[in-house]
């Protein structure tokens, strides 16, 4: 989702009108046809003309890419999605063994008079519960006030406490909860604490899930990920021949450059620096969108090289390309795709933390919004923040839209807004919805990174969000520890508040780079201050 000023600027994938969210109308891109012919044969731009895009004018609106062609048809509710080719994964022996699993968390929350709180732990085991319990320590002064809720990774929620216990004190002690019998633990579970009356307060002091259960899983541990945190950036590709990115490159360290060959058997061969999902190929510089791609990726990572702009991370971490979203199949297969890709690097010890996605749609069936959500899904258990840019729709409200994959509601994945230029009040372009985004970032006019060694300045959600992206990363570098949930958390609740933004975002606030950060320093210090 992007606009630019004043310089000309490559255009993105031309969308489907979205009606519902009132989207601007880009100007109809020159035949595509045209644009392929004189591409340059390694998928960068070499020729002086920039033949390989076509132009925008300054200061057009540009919606965010859906990856809908035009006259490409959409699937029917009751049609079935074409055949998508999978990625190999080299085969693992495997045992069913026995296993006690433990997950705690002292959140000390304050329980307000008619309000919710949520906390979770996660398992990064995946075990087929026999038996699970629960020990919490809830003080509040009338329980009967309180309902408390357990929910599963696979969304599956049992009911703890309904107002029960009248006027006692306290909800405290150890409960069996064999509603999740053969459920399976890895990923996030969610607690949460809600009070319906008023005149009584309380705190969630502390809570932990105790686990039994046989695990059918690789004889070899996974590795343990290493380096420094790795952002994916799900978009066309990103130029990693620019001078101010080729140093925050992710490189696969299980790859040999050139030699044609599948090293590390994902079924990518040479993917050094990501992948083309659009063209099933290691080049992620295939495909449109590259502009846009490249664009984000500096908005994250560029080099402080005294050259154009410096990321929100740069230095702290690196960037993965996953290019050709728009190309090849539909938006929603090349997603599905693309997360298997990073979910089996990050199993060989890629330290992949956060996915970009700076796209989206509105997909009115119920058969593509189960596959967005089982493909979020996957992220969560991989503990994979996914940060979601909400439309361009000129102030349009999203709560009642059917927008993917930002509106998911899972604890991976949180939804940005655009900021202006001031960083004063919700961008004119940017769309918005209390019980969908959570909060906002500049995106306006921001420079950054094109193809070709150049920089440009486009605005839109899209350029937003990777702003919080970086967040992510700087705080998963302060901090290893933190999952991606907790980097949501922490985000949400760190917001600098601005009026502009009630009503429009849950949180009613914006990104405060500092504090995020902030929020995870003093987290690792609480951690290291409680060891033994």
């Amino acid at each position: 989702m992007a606009t630019i000023s004043k310089l000309p600027s490559p255009s993105l994938p031309t969308s489907t009108p979205r009606t519902e969210t009132a989207q601007p109308k880009a100007p109809a891109p020159a035949p595509r046809s045209e644009a392929r012919a004189s591409r340059a044969a390694d998928g960068f731009d070499s020729a002086p003309a920039r033949s390989n895009f076509v132009d925008r004018p300054g200061n057009t609106f540009v919606a965010r890419p859906t990856g809908l062609r035009p006259g490409s048809p959409q699937l029917n509710p009751t049609e079935a999605p074409a055949p998508r080719p999978t990625l190999s994964r080299q085969p693992l022996a495997r045992e069913a063994t026995a296993q006690t699993l433990k997950a705690e968390a002292t959140p000390n929350l304050e329980v307000k008079d008619l309000s919710k709180v949520t906390s979770t732990v996660s398992f990064d085991k995946d075990v087929s519960i026999d038996s699970l319990k629960l020990s919490m320590d809830l003080a509040h002064t009338y329980r009967g006030d309180l309902k408390v809720t357990l929910t599963s990774p696979s969304g599956k929620t049992a009911t703890i406490s309904d107002k029960q216990g009248g006027s006692a004190d306290d909800l405290k002690g150890t409960f069996d909860l064999s509603a999740f019998k053969g459920e399976k633990t890895k990923g996030t579970w969610t607690l949460t604490v809600e009070d319906t009356a008023r005149s009584d307060t309380g705190t969630l002091k502390n809570w932990s899930l105790e686990a039994t259960g046989k695990a059918e899983g690789p004889v070899d541990p996974k590795p343990t990920p290493k380096g420094p945190p790795v952002v994916a950036i799900f978009d066309g590709g990103v130029d990693y021949k620019h001078s101010d990115l080729d140093g925050a490159m992710w490189t696969n360290p299980n790859e040999v450059e050139g030699d044609g060959i599948d090293n590390d058997g994902n079924g990518v061969a040479d993917d050094m620096h990501g992948f083309n999902v659009g063209f099933n190929s290691g080049d992620p510089m295939k495909g449109e969108g590259t502009d846009h791609g490249t664009h984000v990726a500096g908005i994250i990572a560029a080099e402080d090289n005294g050259q154009g702009n410096t990321g929100v991370a740069a230095g702290k971490a690196q960037v993965l390309s996953v290019g050709g979203l728009y190309d090849g199949n539909d938006l929603l297969t090349n997603f599905e795709r693309s997360v298997d890709y990073v979910v089996g690097l990050k199993d060989k010890g890629a330290n992949i933390r956060a996915v970009n996605a700076s796209f989206g749609d509105e997909y009115k069936d119920a058969a593509s919004q189960a596959r967005w959500k089982a493909a979020i899904q996957k992220l969560a258990d991989a503990d994979i923040l996914l940060v979601a840019a909400t439309a361009n729709g000129n102030g349009s409200n999203m709560n009642n839209v059917q927008d993917f994959p930002a509106n998911v509601d899972l604890p991976n994945v949180i939804t940005v807004a655009s900021m202006d230029k001031n960083n004063d009040k919700l961008a004119r372009f940017s769309s918005h919805g209390d019980k969908v985004v959570e909060l906002a970032a500049v995106g306006e006019d921001v420079l950054s990174t094109v193809p070709g060694g150049r920089w440009e300045k486009m605005s839109g959600t899209s350029m937003a969000t990777p702003r919080v992206a970086a967040t992510a990363a700087l705080m998963f570098a302060e901090n290893p520890n933190l999952t991606a949930a907790q980097v949501r958390d922490m985000l949400v609740k760190t917001v600098e508040v601005d009026p502009d933004l009630k009503g429009k975002v849950s949180t009613g606030g914006k990104l405060d780079i500092a504090a995020a950060v902030a929020a995870a320093r003093a987290a690792a210090a609480t951690s290291f201050a409680a060891r033994p």
